[in-house]
């Protein structure tokens, strides 16, 4: 999403740290062409207000070796606005200003208080289509984040939005080639993201988690079930937005994010709705690491493994 600083730390692995409501999740991953990427090490920090989280981003910081790592982060999904826009016909250097004023009326803030990036849809020919994503986060959001984790010796370079870290791990599972439809839940909202060939091509955002939908239970029940049934419609609305507005075929399968209670009889439950292969997201069978993460950490680290997971591109 942001691409931040001048300075040229060492290549090769990068680590992210991601605030969250309750503590900063960071992770430490380096990528070989060819194999799997090497996930060093992955936690969670307690941190109950931005005093603590400045604490921590310290603490981070003071690992040996760190402050010398390339850093990115990633705000948390009400932070920013992602919206699709008519592709502006300027040169690729004033698309970021042509861009700015047609999202003005498309978000709920003043574009004054907006830094913005583009990235292109492809079309199915995988040619640059009519249409792009403009991401517009608020600055007044942004800067506080950038300017504590700078503070702190980290050497930032990036700061992305949770589309991407997803994005960055459906693009390690083998159903990739054909498409996937990722749904990511937090405790209070969620995400449903559809992404094929490493490429984000729809995110739909959702206004309740795995706490309004599971409710704390350990199976799936006739009184979730229509809760569960809500998902479900939003999925195949996203399914149906994907194959006919980017002239995709059919996904070939869809990924829950981990869990840390796992709710039994899920996956089966969705893929009897959506008629598409249906599974939990393990990080242990795409990472190697010296030992397994535990289904707590795998949902407290998703994004910051998948913001460590970064592609080489340029977004905001």
């Amino acid at each position: 999403m942001l691409s931040l600083l001048r300075r040229r730390p060492e290549r090769g692995s990068l680590l992210a740290v991601c605030p969250q409501a309750a503590g900063v999740a960071t992770a430490l991953v380096r990528k070989r062409p060819g194999q799997r990427p090497v996930l060093r090490f992955a936690e969670f920090l307690e941190a109950a207000d931005a005093h603590a989280r400045s604490a921590a981003f310290e603490q981070i910081a003071k690992r040996r070796g760190l402050p010398h790592v390339a850093a990115t982060s990633a705000v948390n999904i009400g932070d920013y606005s992602l919206v699709l826009v008519d592709t502006p016909d300027v040169p690729p250097e004033e698309l970021r200003a042509a861009v700015r004023w047609r999202v003005n009326e498309l978000i709920d803030f003043h574009v004054d208080d907006a830094v913005i990036d583009v990235f292109d849809v492809p079309t199915a020919s995988g040619e640059r289509g009519n249409r792009m994503y403009a991401v517009a986060a608020r600055m007044s959001l942004v800067k506080p984040l950038i300017d504590s984790l700078v503070a702190a010796g980290l050497a930032l370079e990036f700061v992305d939005i949770p589309e991407f870290a997803i994005r960055n791990l459906a693009a390690l599972l083998p159903e990739d080639d054909g498409g996937i439809a990722s749904i990511y839940l937090e405790g209070d909202r969620g995400l449903i993201t559809l992404t094929r060939r490493g490429t984000l091509y729809l995110s739909r955002r959702l206004d309740y988690g795995a706490t309004r939908l599971f409710g704390g239970a350990t199976a799936v029940t006739p009184d979730m079930e229509g809760r569960l049934d809500a998902l479900v419609i939003e999925v195949q609305r996203s399914l149906d937005y994907y194959e006919s507005h980017f002239s995709q075929p059919t996904v070939k399968g869809v990924v829950l994010s981990p869990l840390a209670e796992p709710v039994a009889g899920l996956p089966e439950y969705l893929q009897s709705q959506l008629g598409l292969p249906t599974r939990v997201l393990d990080l242990d069978e795409i990472l190697d690491h010296e030992k397994p993460l535990t289904a707590e950490l795998q949902t407290r680290c998703i994004t910051a493994i998948g913001a460590a997971l970064r592609q080489d591109e340029v977004i905001l």
